[in-house]
């Protein structure tokens, strides 16, 4: 994005308060569809409470790496409870979820794991930055096309060598699940691996908000994942939960030891937000019944969204100007949506409304209602 662009964006959105299903965006309250804090976790109080403890008794954070003096008893309480949470071995705590897949691809180089990479076309960058880091030969498929990838394997790989298949879980702008149950023959055919960008599926999908793989059901050694704390936790940093050699290699690798970890507060509200989506499964099914509620509305307008759990619709119209006068008319009754231009949006971009476990029924239809009266 350019860097006018940017300015324009600053100037234009300005966010006041803390996300929420009501949010300040340049002194004025409205009615927000347009962020990522499914259970309103960033202004919980006892999320707040607990990064304001952690800020008094360990400072900012710790100032050195974790291969030196950086690691607190906080980080290891972190990666404990990640690692409960999500029925693995063991985990690793990371500065941002942007590093969880260059710091996963960075561990299976170190051990050979794979000799390509088989990449959705439209992947998150953090997932493309990996694959370029790596080294190793970059081969493109299809968006969800699980024939196309097999097709991509088969034609470039050779009998003795073995594919890393790299995908989101939840792809964040429409909100599609990737088909990791049908690639998951493909990898045990192909003696290959599984890394699925979990961001946006973590705490969301799943009986127990484990992410993609709980959802269709799937285990495998031959699977892997990482996500981050800063979207349905409340909180902030990556986490990698998997088998302890898996999660001791990133611990001893350049990206791990290379870098500060996260502030104390992220740690302390990352590990409360955690605590939070365990202990009240009835977050994760409100939200549930918010996403299909806002998803029926849409439908009855006759914009076609996907069909599930994801709390995340998006569609296009003819054209930007189109988009953005719609996007403009919704602010001037007091709702947010999302006007973006992202990855597998195209040219013209997209509108995307995102929906929280704390918009009321009321919220999402007068939404509704009034977008049927803009179309």
């Amino acid at each position: 994005m350019k860097t006018e662009n940017l300015k324009n964006i600053e100037q234009h959105y300005l966010m006041d308060s803390a996300p929420g299903a009501k949010t300040k965006i340049n002194g004025k309250e409205y009615f927000y569809f347009g962020g990522t804090s499914y259970y309103e976790l960033h202004k919980n109080e006892d999320v707040i409470n607990s990064a304001i403890n952690a800020l008094k008794k360990y400072g900012i954070n710790s100032s050195s790496s974790r291969s030196s003096y950086g690691t607190t008893q906080l980080l290891l309480e972190v990666e404990k409870e990640a690692a409960e949470f999500f029925n693995c071995e063991d985990a690793v705590y990371l500065s941002s979820g942007f590093l969880t897949d260059m710091a996963a691809v960075q561990a299976f180089i170190n051990n050979n794991m794979f000799d390509a990479v088989f990449i959705d076309e439209i992947s998150h960058y953090s997932n493309e930055y990996a694959a370029k880091l790596s080294g190793k030969p970059i081969y493109k498929f299809s968006h969800l096309d699980d024939n196309d990838l097999e097709e991509k394997i088969f034609q470039n790989l050779q009998p003795d060598q073995k594919p890393l298949v790299i995908t989101d879980g939840i792809f964040p702008i429409f909100g599609k699940i990737a088909p990791i149950h049908k690639y998951s023959s493909i990898i045990e055919k192909y003696n290959g691996i599984l890394w699925v960008d979990d961001a946006h599926a973590l705490g969301i999908l799943g009986p127990n908000g484990r992410g993609t793989y709980e959802h269709y059901g799937l285990t495998s050694e031959r699977f892997y994942f990482g996500g981050t704390f800063s979207k349905a936790f409340g909180g902030f940093g990556g986490i990698i939960p998997g088998n302890k050699k898996f999660i001791e290699e990133i611990k001893n690798n350049q990206i791990q030891n290379g870098a500060t970890p996260p502030p104390s507060s992220a740690a302390a509200a990352s590990l409360t937000g955690l605590k939070l989506v365990k202990s009240k499964p009835e977050m994760k099914l409100k939200l549930w019944e918010n996403a299909k509620r806002l998803k029926t509305g849409l439908k009855n307008l006759g914009i076609e969204v996907e069909d599930s759990n994801v709390p995340i619709a998006a569609w296009a119209m003819n054209s930007k100007s189109e988009m953005q006068k719609l996007q403009n008319e919704l602010m001037k009754k007091n709702f947010v949506i999302q006007y973006i231009k992202y990855i597998g949006t195209g040219e013209k971009g997209a509108l995307r409304i995102v929906v929280f476990s704390t918009h009321t029924f009321e919220q999402i239809d007068n939404l509704i209602y009034e977008l049927k009266k803009i179309i």
